[in-house]
């Protein structure tokens, strides 16, 4: 099984729009996703989730507070494994949208920008496990301990 952990934003706008990037690579390609990634050598989570956001969508962090963390196990094939194991800590998190600075040119980016979303629109097979996480945490308040288990999952091939 393959293993990560990444550390990821839950962002709305005054519109009450989610800010969400589009994957273009591992088990949530051409999926809507959040913001985040893996920590770097001695990074902090809270450093990690402001310098994924700042890389990922050009916007300055100004509040982050962790609010969970869930596990999520979903089939896919890479490498010599057949299932990944994604462990995602949550922060709650505010931008500054005015202020905004250009996308960082990473050569192994998997993101292909940032978009926000009216949550109303969205569709849940357009979206990975952490933005319908992002949803169900939106309005309950809480980010379930529990680990979520995907039995079927599907590597989309194009966009939606």
């Amino acid at each position: 099984m393959h293993k990560h952990k990444g550390i990821y934003c839950i962002c709305t706008n005054d519109d009450g729009h989610l800010l969400t990037v589009e994957k273009n690579g591992g088990p949530y390609k051409n999926r809507l996703d959040l913001p985040g990634g893996t920590p770097e050598s001695g990074e902090t989570e809270s450093e990690t989730v402001v310098r994924e956001v700042l890389e990922e969508t050009g916007y300055q962090v100004l509040s982050a507070v962790k609010i969970g963390e869930r596990c999520y196990e979903l089939p896919w094939t890479y490498k010599q494994w057949t299932h990944s194991q994604h462990t995602a800590v949550y922060y709650l998190c505010t931008v500054d949208e005015i202020n905004k600075s250009s996308l960082a040119d990473i050569s192994d980016q998997d993101s292909n920008g940032f978009l926000w979303v009216d949550i109303g629109s969205l569709k849940e097979d357009w979206c990975s496990p952490l933005v319908s996480e992002a949803i169900h945490y939106l309005s309950e308040k809480k980010i379930p301990a529990e680990r979520k288990t995907y039995h079927t999952w599907e590597v989309l091939h194009q966009t939606r």
